[in-house]
């Protein structure tokens, strides 16, 4: 999967951008803990914080970005790198299932049937002519994975975004973070999605190029309330593929 590398440069750019994103939001939580009587609900503000920061300094590495929606409520951005067409989308580790990457992780609701993440699957189409042959599934999985695809039946508009989609890019990609006991980001992968199977491929572990993430004990006394407490974050609940184009 090397061919499907990001620049190293690159990937050291967005692993920064990762990362001062999230310390932009540890800051802004402390002010508003400092300032607010109550302040819980910025536990939901951490991945427009990370998206931002990569959107204000995309222009150092010509990355463009778009505003997207995910289901009726839930905006995000996607990502460009001009000169590939590339495009790729940042995601929180713990709602990510690389094995079914259309399906939501769910804290607390693992016996529950997993909502679909759509738009994942339909922006995975990009996709469709490449080699994922030396990746592919068993026959011992065929029976559910055609179950999965089963659910992603596009309609006249679906298949025109889709159309669209792949006369304007050549990839799809998808990096996430993870954020691990201490609150701090620990680890940034980056992944190839499948159409034709519904998993995402390791590329490239990103962590090496993790610096300074090191949080204090004051901060993380504020930042722990929303791990104990399940508090999931409604970027978890980002079903559908309703899009705006903007510059």
């Amino acid at each position: 999967m090397d061919a499907y590398k990001f620049d190293t440069n690159d990937s050291n750019f967005i692993v920064e951008a990762i990362v001062e994103g999230y310390r932009d939001y540890v800051d802004h939580r402390k002010e508003r803990h400092r300032n607010m009587k109550i302040s819980s609900a910025f536990a939901w503000t951490k991945g427009n914080f990370i998206e931002s920061k990569l959107a204000e300094n995309s222009d150092r590495l010509h990355f463009t970005y778009r505003h997207a929606k995910a289901g009726l409520t839930w905006d995000y951005l996607q990502f460009i790198h001009g000169d590939t067409k590339k495009l790729f989308l940042i995601k929180n580790a713990a709602y990510f299932n690389k094995d079914h990457f259309s399906q939501v992780i769910l804290p607390g609701n693992a016996n529950h049937k997993k909502p679909q993440r759509t738009y994942l699957h339909e922006l995975s189409k990009i996709n469709e002519h490449l080699d994922f042959m030396h990746t592919s599934q068993t026959a011992d999985n065929s029976n559910e994975m055609s179950e999965q695809l089963s659910l992603f039946i596009p309609d006249t508009q679906a298949k025109d975004e889709l159309t669209h989609l792949q006369a304007s890019y050549n990839e799809f990609h998808i990096l996430t973070y993870k954020i691990d006991e201490a609150y701090q980001i620990s680890e940034i992968m980056h992944y190839l999605p499948n159409p034709n199977d519904n998993k995402a491929y390791l590329i490239e572990d990103l962590s090496d190029f993790i610096s300074g993430s090191e949080l204090t004990d004051e901060e993380r006394d504020i930042i722990a309330p929303e791990q104990d407490h399940d508090i999931i974050d409604p970027a978890a609940f980002d079903i559908g593929i309703l899009e705006e184009d903007q510059e």
